[in-house]
This record gives C-alpha cells, structure tokens and sequence, in this order.
C-alpha cells in the first residue's frame, strides 16, 4: 500500500516518489467473451535479456497480456495494471486508493479474510496489489498445476472484494500508525518540504494522507475507487512462466471479464517544478545526522536524450563506489557512507535526485562539494574511461534483472507502461552502447547545473553559510593539478 508515507533512505530519498475530485461508480457492462474473436500473436525475434518468443494475447474485451512461456520451472507470474492511482482520491478522501489495494486480498466472495488467506496458502499462490501516483498494480505467483484455480481467486478479489469491517478497520488503523511515524521521518519530512518548494500549489503529486483524510474514507469510497479504476480498457497484463497462451487466454476471459469496460479518473497535468531557491530548504529534526535531498528537472523516458542522462547519472552517481559523488564525497572526504543519485519518471513528471546523510556538522561541506561534483561533470562532462566504464556496467549489468519469473514480469511490465514497444528489450543495449560523449556532455550542461537543483535538508544542519566556500574549495586545483601544469 503507498499512501506516500514511505519513507526515503539514503540511497531512495530523492526519488520522492516515486488525488482529485469524486466520481460515480460505472455499473459493469456486458462483456462478449465470444466476438470479436480472440487473437494470439507471437513476436519472434528473440531478445539480448535472455527473453525470446513474447506472445501478445489479447482478450476479447480490447486488453492484453505480454507472455513469456517458460516450462523449464512450474511457476506462474502474473503482473497486473490499470492506469489511474492516487492522483485520482477524491478531494478530502486522500488515502482511499492505497486503502483499496489493501482491501483486495481481505476476503471476497464467500471467503472472509482468514478463510482467503488459507485457501491462497492451500493454492501455493501469493496475490496482492499496490497504488502509485499514476497506476494501480497487483500481482500473483502460484505453481502452474494451480494456476486456474489461482485465477480464479484472484477474479474474485477483483470483482467480489467483501470489504468487511474487521479488516476495513484494520487497514485504517495501520495507516494511522504509519501516518503518526511519518511525522518525525526524515524522508517523509524531506520530501513534503520539496512539494512546499517547487511544486505547483494544488497538483495532486504534492497531496498525500493525513489522518483526518484517511478517517473519512467509506468502504463505498473504496468501492468507488475499485470500480473506476480496475477497468477492462486500461487494463495491462504481464505473464511468465510454466503457461501456454490458451491457457492464459482462457483465464483471462474468465478473471476479468467481471471488470467494469470503463472508468472515471481524474485528469492529471503536466507538472512544471518551480525554479530553485538559491539556499538549502530547512527542516528541523533533532537528530545527529542531516539527511540531505536534492533534485531537479529531469529526462523524460521518451525523451531522445533519456538514455544520454542514464549514463551521465550512472557516472555521477548512479555507479556505486565508481561513480564521482560516492568517490569526492565518501572516499576522499569521509563525509558519508554513501550517496547516490536516480533518474525518475513519472507519468506527468521527471526528476533528476540524489540523497545522502552525515553529520550535523559537516552538512554545508556535503552540500558545497556535492554542488561542486554537479558543476564539473555539468561543463566539463565525463572522460572517455568514464564513458565507457559505465555503459559496460550498464549493459553487462542488464540480465541480472531478467533470473526469475517475477522479475522478467516486471520488467515487461514497465515496459508496457512507459509504452517503449515490445523490441525495447532487443534495442536497450543498443540505445546505451550508442551514447556518445558529445551527447552526454550536452544533458549533463542542460540538467547538472547547480542552480537547477532543490536541497533540502532535514535534521539540525551547521555550516550552510560555508557551502559557497566549500564548492570553490572543490573546483580549486590540487597542489599535484597546480605542480604539473
């Protein structure tokens, strides 16, 4: 469940991720589950992740599913998401999606929370769902011998979600509890005081649960949510496994044909950050370490430079311990354990983030060399070393992500929703391996300027009147610089 109260790590904090006006229920339309026909088409071509022969079945209600058949394992993965999530809570009622997804596994039918819990146990299957600003997701794994009866519990936590009071209540009460720790989160503080900063007032990126949101909240607002959301027509699926596409096709028909055809979600726009203030943003916490979160405007994932700044982050700091970040600020500087930056894309938003925390103390020394690490790679852009270190990693690195079911699930899965076409996983490492250094120089003087940057920081920070100090200390020559010029 995301109510947005997760909190933001070290490594996470500045993903920062990572609500609108009510809607009425739309009554669930008959489906034909007879014309038109059903269609199963089979993409040959075999990709470089190890993927081969995806097989696009589409269901006689207009959705589809992504197959990867893999008998070698009698596993099934099943990935499921509708577009609509968060932003679409009713104004007031902020919390009722992630409610909702909690709700989904609480019981339905003529199975009550404990007695669908034990049938999934008997099933040998996992099944749950989850909300984000944009989408709303579930997903189940069971054994392929079990995958129908599988599905069949899942229709019935979809279509026949019971809602009962016991669990109703319970999901209420955990989001209180979570709200209630929220409020002395670094995170969470970090990442309310970016959407106080440059945020448009008002945009529902920037909402997130409060108890008296959460309190209000009705089971028939879940209802609602339900039924507006988990529609046929932005319905995605994901398959992998022990699983043929008839009989897929067949659960399919039968899981989903139950969803309402359409649904009512709020329109969501564009979001366009505020310029930077020119000082860190404060938020005081008595702690003995300063979080420290920073992000900027970013690259969208359509974006022909997209794969340009992928790099670029990964030798700033996306790369671990050979990124420049981890080796300025943590190896030569001992000013941290570790700091990290990220790419993030939303559907109506992108950012360019980076965190990472250390002492009071030493705060506005993080900060300034951390801005003086942004301005040298932003106009003098990485080595050819760099450059190739770091799309070696990222394409040698890129199967790790494809050796389970459920994650080669995943992984097709976001590629569906960022609609990157089916060949995206044939064209990736070609898209990384043919980045050149003049197009990482150019997003890098376009995005890593200092100045385009939020910091923010929680905890009782010192120094922040030395961090133009300690920036041209950084960008100063060292006496080994100075001796051989």
């Amino acid at each position: 469940m995301n109510l947005k109260l997760l909190s933001l790590g070290v490594a996470g904090a500045a993903l920062l991720s990572a609500c609108a006006t009510s809607t009425p229920v739309n009554e669930p339309a008959p489906v034909s589950v007879a014309t038109p026909p059903p269609v199963v088409e089979t993409v040959e071509e075999e990709a470089k992740t190890g993927l081969s022969n995806i097989q696009v079945v589409e269901a006689s209600g207009g959705y589809s599913a992504w197959l990867v058949s893999e008998p070698a394992i009698p596993i099934v993965s099943i990935n499921m998401a509708w577009s609509g999530g968060e932003t679409s809570d009713p104004e007031g009622l902020t919390g009722a999606t992630g409610l909702m997804t909690y709700m989904m596994n609480e019981g339905a039918g003529e199975l009550d929370s404990n007695a669908y819990a034990t049938r999934m146990e008997e099933l040998n299957m996992s099944f749950g769902c989850t909300s984000g600003d944009d989408w709303t997701s579930c997903s189940m794994s069971t054994l392929s011998e079990n995958f129908e009866e599988a599905m069949d519990m899942v229709r019935m936590g979809l279509t026949e979600t019971r809602f009962d009071a016991a669990p109703f209540e319970r999901s209420i009460e955990e989001t209180l509890i979570a709200l209630q720790r929220a409020e002395t989160n670094p995170g969470t503080l970090a990442r309310r005081a970016l959407y106080e900063t440059i945020y448009p007032e008002g945009h529902p990126y920037a909402r997130y649960a409060t108890p008296d949101t959460v309190q209000a909240v009705t089971v028939d607002d879940l209802r609602t949510q339900r039924d507006n959301i988990m529609v046929q027509d932005t319905l995605l699926i994901t398959a992998v496994g022990d699983i043929s596409e008839e009989r897929l096709l067949a659960a399919m028909e039968s899981t989903f044909a139950g969803l309402p055809e359409s649904g009512t979600t709020a329109v969501v726009e564009d979001v366009v950050l505020l310029d930077a203030p020119a000082e860190p943003v404060v938020r005081d916490l008595p702690q003995p370490q300063s979080l420290v979160a920073f992000t900027a405007p970013g690259v969208d994932r359509d974006d022909p430079d997209f794969f340009a700044a992928y790099v670029a982050n990964y030798i700033l700091g996306g790369g671990g311990f050979s990124a420049r970040l981890m080796d300025e600020i943590r190896e030569k500087r001992g000013l941290t354990y570790g700091i990290y930056t990220s790419l993030s894309s939303q559907d109506h938003l992108s950012r360019w983030s980076g965190s990472s925390q250390t002492m009071n103390e030493r705060a506005g020394e993080l900060i300034g060399r951390t801005q003086a690490e942004l301005y040298r790679l932003a106009t003098e852009g990485p080595t050819e070393a760099e450059l190739e270190d770091a799309k070696s990693y990222l394409t040698g690195a890129y199967p790790l992500g494809f050796d389970s079911n459920a994650k080669i699930a995943g992984q097709m899965m976001g590629v569906r929703q960022d609609e990157l076409g089916i060949d995206y996983f044939e064209r990736r490492n070609e898209l990384v391996n043919a980045v050149t250094i003049e197009e990482v120089r150019s997003v890098a003087a376009e995005y890593l300027m200092p100045e385009n940057f939020t910091f923010v920081v929680v905890g009782q920070p010192e120094e922040l009147d030395m961090i133009g100090e300690y920036f041209q200390d950084s960008l100063a020559p060292s006496a080994e610089e100075e001796a051989a010029e």
